[in-house]
């Protein structure tokens, strides 16, 4: 599931829920593609992807 932003990107879901309570009620945050707000719990937070498959 994807949502547009006005910046033209296109922000992805995280998880489906929220990582501190667990409700699924999650709403765009700030200008960044990756903020999001919990509805629930009113705490408000970025998903970051670090790397897949990388080794050091």
């Amino acid at each position: 599931m994807t949502e547009d932003s006005p910046s033209g990107r296109t922000r992805q879901l995280p998880v489906f829920h929220c990582p501190y309570c667990g409700d699924e009620e999650l709403t765009p945050y700030g200008e960044s593609p990756d903020g999001w707000r919990c509805e629930a719990c009113l705490r408000a937070f970025t998903v970051r992807l670090i790397g897949t498959g990388v080794t050091q």
